[in-house]
């Protein structure tokens, strides 16, 4: 399977490439400001990484919105990558209410592909200041017991998912299951 990984400007795009790899994958790696122009349909599935700033800002998202039809292919967005896709999806990304930077934290979630096989509750690590508000394009499928924060999110259709917390940290529980489960639909 051909992965294209586009790039946030984030160290933790290389765990991600990484982990995408060990399962066997070729990853193709693009930054957000040089996407456009490229095929995305080449690629099998798309993950959108994580990166700072807020997604709601050109200068933070680069061109990815431009080239990215949501529904066409499976596409993961890890934290700003899950606040991206929440706002092509008509979500509103907010401040959070405390920031959170390396904390673990318990996360439960509930009937979702990306979850099979894991747990109903896992520990993963949070590193974000802003979180979204759910819309009527999502199905909520997980929350951080901690704050009752959107965890994750995926679309009826089960090509487009969202995940804030970090699935290629060393201390997230299940990580690379749940990779492999988005990549194996």
């Amino acid at each position: 399977m051909k992965v294209l990984i586009i790039d946030n400007y984030d160290s933790f795009v290389y765990n991600i490439k990484q982990a995408v790899e060990a399962l066997g994958h070729s990853v193709e790696m693009k930054e957000n400001d040089r996407v456009k122009g490229i095929d995305v349909n080449e690629a099998d599935a798309i993950i959108i990484s994580p990166g700072p700033g807020n997604p709601k800002y050109t200068r933070d998202r680069g061109s990815t919105t431009e080239v990215l039809e949501l529904g066409s292919k499976r596409v993961l967005g890890i934290c700003f990558g899950h606040q991206l896709l929440a706002t092509m999806l008509g979500c509103n990304v907010r401040r959070a209410e405390s920031i959170k930077h390396g904390e673990i934290d318990t996360i439960r979630h509930f009937s979702s592909p990306l979850y099979r096989d894991v747990p109903e509750e896992f520990s993963a690590v949070r590193y974000h200041s802003l979180v979204i508000d759910p819309s009527a394009s999502i199905i909520v499928d997980s929350i951080a017991k901690s704050d009752n924060s959107i965890m994750g999110f995926h679309t009826a259709d089960n090509k487009t998912f969202g995940i804030q917390f970090h699935p290629e940290s060393h201390f997230t529980e299940y990580g690379d299951r749940i990779i492999r489960n988005f990549l194996v639909g």
